[in-house]
């Protein structure tokens, strides 16, 4: 299902059964996997890759080069970011694309920000807010800015 006044690059592969909101733009060369829910107003900037059962709820900025993993849930409004020296119009300055990469089943709470080349680990858990500098381990809970360790997921909450 496609929501209105979206737009969506002719070589973009969306899955069976995922549904995208409103407003929504997605960018060449990406690719979504089945069963995903886009909302409202996401931007996806292309060059990203999305897994299956994938949740990005409304607002939510997706950077070239991201790749995030099935069974992942992004609240309003996360930002990924791709560029950690900010390149622009500088040409003494290379410009070196790292997109951050989200884990199996990883939860990143709403208004969350991803620095460039984090990983986030399967499992884990983004408390809303955090601003992550490096990387999440696998079923570790951080939460703040910066984002640090606070705990680990209960195992009852695993997929």
């Amino acid at each position: 299902m496609l929501g209105q006044f979206s737009a969506i690059f002719p070589d973009v592969t969306i899955g069976e059964g995922t549904r995208v909101g409103n407003f929504v733009m997605i960018r060449s060369n990406t690719r979504i996997g089945d069963g995903c829910t886009i909302g409202s107003y996401v931007d996806i900037e292309g060059d990203v890759v999305i897994g299956h059962n994938v949740s990005l709820q409304s607002g939510c900025y997706i950077t070239r080069g991201v790749v995030i993993e099935d069974d992942v849930f992004c609240g309003p409004r996360v930002i990924t970011m791709n560029d950690k020296r900010i390149v622009h119009r500088r040409s003494g300055l290379t410009f070196i694309r790292e997109g951050p990469r989200i884990g199996r089943a990883a939860r990143i709470g709403g208004g969350s920000i991803l620095l460039p080349g984090v990983t986030i680990g399967a499992n884990a858990f983004v408390g809303a807010g955090s601003v992550v500098t490096k990387d999440v381990p696998e079923g570790a809970v951080v939460v703040g800015n910066p984002a640090r360790i606070v705990g680990t997921v209960r195992p009852e909450e695993l997929l």
